[in-house]
């Protein structure tokens, strides 16, 4: 069965179809083939009195149902792009909506969604204060400080005074005194202001907490969900918790109450509901995915938004849940992709990694999908290594916090592994083909990690030659390669404040700057010849591609044909081993390159991506198929994964 989808449009400022179908032959040379529906991150806002519902989505915009759910339409005019990072609603007036477009800024509707102004910069999440609509505050985690406006949007102020460096992306305020407001961090614990965000000071729950709710009836009654420790509680206004039970699954993204009903979203498993306060839980059996956001209207009906099974409702005479919106949203295949790989050992098994999403998995080339499996609780996975020569084996990075996961069976189970500051975000994997040692890599100066025991345990690896105990390079990235023929050879681009191509020919045990021209991204060497190695970076010199034909003691410029614009943050440059000379290349702004001559000239290979605006051609990972070289996985940063079998002809 053929099913239609939708990708969002920059210049209607609405979804508008680009493909027929997932899955079904096109006479273009990519296809979309999904995943769909998009992740839908922030809170669903509701007004029971009109039967208004809004949904806010990362792809497919903001969708509006003016009939209690059982229609949805698209209400983006004047949005500058579909991915919905965070909403909210003034209570009585379903007119007056705010949203937060991820990166690029807060947008305002005074008429239900027919247009849409703003753009100044409002973070990422969006936290209305219950008792006065002017008032939210506005957390991006590691972009950013806590913002604050009191006057509906207009203009924002920082409120992070007692902060320090935490990643804040958590906020409760309480809703019998606007004073009394909560934040939630992801390594550096909670906080708490009692002069509604002026200034704020620690209170002990746990080092990751990623969501907090006062609850509506007792102001004293404070939850805490926490990323592998269950649910906390407070009796005495936060000023102690302690842990009172948890869902099977231990990483809650979500909490909400309605009467006597504790309700948490939990990374995999759902939804799960308590009636005694916490202390014991069952699952709702609502979604065998992320429980990104639960919300409750006035009536007390209970909503949720998760990462790949859309959008549900319980209402308060109803034990069951509803599904809603899931024509509008099954139609967009517009999951924000970050990294693509493909099983050695099963090439029709591909994962891909998401913002928000989770890590999605297809059994069969990518003409279906579903979530990954069992254990793996980050909803913002990253790069995703199989083990060459053991390709059950799998590993996937996560951000702030989440730590590295492994899994033995091919990724139907996974098991975290911790390291380094409470805060850090593991990037990029690789695996030593030889010895199976793992390389991971930091971003925020954090540095390049190395595990001998199939990640179990890391020790930080980022030194200068000679350099004395605990003295590191500081460096930051989203990749690292390994030398497939020669091992100890491991390659480290730095896109962070240092910068520059960093070699080690000692299996990491070392490392020199070889290239100090750009930022750079990633890097690929020919599998047919490790004296060829490319390197990508953001273009910050003129130039977005670098190649080496001495083993990368030296680089030059290659780069004629490509923009002006950064190489796909993961496996951006792909080589044909049948045929070396020819080469691919994803660009984060401009599509899918290809070179006939070993990386002399570059053109554009985008038929079927369907437009050529950044929207449609911003390219965030792209793998081959090893035995099938034609055959190219492009993951995108709007539109979920295309393929083309063709070798972009």
């Amino acid at each position: 069965m053929s099913l239609s989808i939708t990708a969002w449009s920059a210049g209607a400022g609405s979804a508008s179809p680009v493909s027929s179908g997932f899955g079904v032959q096109q006479h273009t040379a990519w296809q979309s083939i999904g995943p769909a529906p998009p992740t839908i991150a922030a809170p669903i806002v509701a007004d029971a009195a009109s039967h208004t519902i809004y949904i806010g989505t990362l792809g497919a915009g903001v969708l509006k149902s003016s009939d209690g759910g059982a229609t949805f339409r698209a209400v983006n005019n004047g949005l500058p792009n579909g991915t919905i990072s965070g909403i909210a609603m003034v209570p009585g007036d379903p007119n007056v909506v705010y949203v937060n477009t991820q990166f690029e800024g807060f947008y305002k509707t005074i008429d239900g969604g027919a247009h849409w102004t703003g753009g100044n910069w409002g973070g990422l999440i969006l936290f209305m204060d219950p008792n006065n609509p002017k008032v939210m505050y506005g957390a991006s985690g590691p972009l950013d400080q806590l913002l604050k406006t009191t006057d509906g949007g207009e203009t924002w102020t920082y409120a992070a005074d007692g902060l320090g460096e935490a990643l804040v992306f958590a906020i409760a305020v309480d809703p019998h005194d606007s004073n009394v407001v909560y934040a939630g961090s992801s390594g550096h614990g909670a906080f708490k202001s009692i002069d509604a965000g002026n200034t704020w000071k620690p209170i002990s729950i746990d080092s990751n907490v990623s969501v907090i709710l006062v609850d509506p009836d007792h102001s004293n009654i404070v939850y805490a969900g926490t990323d592998g420790h269950g649910v906390f509680k407070s009796t005495d206004g936060g000023g102690s918790f302690v842990r009172i039970g948890s869902p099977r699954v231990t990483s809650i993204l979500s909490l909400a109450k309605s009467g006597p009903t504790l309700y948490a979203g939990t990374a995999t498993q759902g939804v799960s509901e308590s009636i005694d306060g916490g202390r014991t839980w069952t699952n709702s059996r609502v979604s065998s995915g992320l429980g990104n956001a639960l919300s409750v209207d006035s009536q007390g009906s209970v909503y949720v938004g998760t990462n790949f099974d859309g959008a549900f409702v319980r209402s308060v005479s109803d034990s069951e849940w509803h599904r809603i919106g899931w024509h509008a949203l099954n139609r967009c295949a517009c999951q924000e992709g970050d990294a693509i790989a493909i099983d050695p050992g099963n090439h029709d098994h591909v994962l891909l990694s998401t913002n928000a999403g989770g890590l999605l998995a297809s059994d069969d080339g990518g003409r279906s999908w579903h979530d990954s499996g069992e254990g793996l609780t980050s909803n913002g996975p990253r790069t995703v290594a199989f083990d060459p020569q053991s390709p059950r084996r799998v590993y996937a990075g996560s951000v702030w916090g989440g730590g590295l996961f492994r899994s033995e069976d091919g990724g139907r189970h996974w098991q975290r592994r911790r390291f380094g500051p409470a805060d850090i975000t593991v990037y990029g994997v690789a695996v030593d083909p030889a010895d199976h040692s793992v390389y991971a890599t930091a971003q925020g100066g954090e540095g390049l990690w190395k595990s001998t025991d199939f990640g179990n345990s890391f020790t930080r690896i980022d030194r200068a030659p000679g350099a004395p105990a605990g003295a590191y390079l500081g460096l930051s990235g989203t990749t690292v390669t390994v030398d497939p023929h020669l091992h100890a050879t491991v390659y480290f681009p730095d896109s962070g404040s240092v910068g520059g191509l960093w070699r080690s020919q000692d299996a990491g045990r070392t490392w020199v700057e070889v290239d100090a021209s750009d930022d750079f991204i990633s890097v690929t060497v020919d599998p047919t010849n490790s004296s060829i190695v490319y390197a990508g970076g953001f273009g910050l010199s003129g130039y977005s591609l670098f190649k080496s034909i001495d083993g990368g003691a030296t680089f030059a410029p290659k780069s004629v044909g490509l923009p002006f614009a950064g190489v796909a943050e993961t496996g951006s440059l792909q080589v044909d081993p049948r045929h070396p000379d020819t080469l691919y290349l994803g660009m984060e702004d401009g599509g899918v390159f290809k070179s006939t001559d070993a990386a002399d000239t570059w053109f554009p290979i985008n038929l079927g991506f369907g437009g050529n605006s950044h929207y449609d051609l911003s390219i965030t990972g792209l793998v081959m198929d090893p035995n099938a070289p034609d055959t190219l996985y492009a993951a995108t940063f709007y539109h979920s994964v295309f393929k083309t079998v063709t070798g972009g002809r």
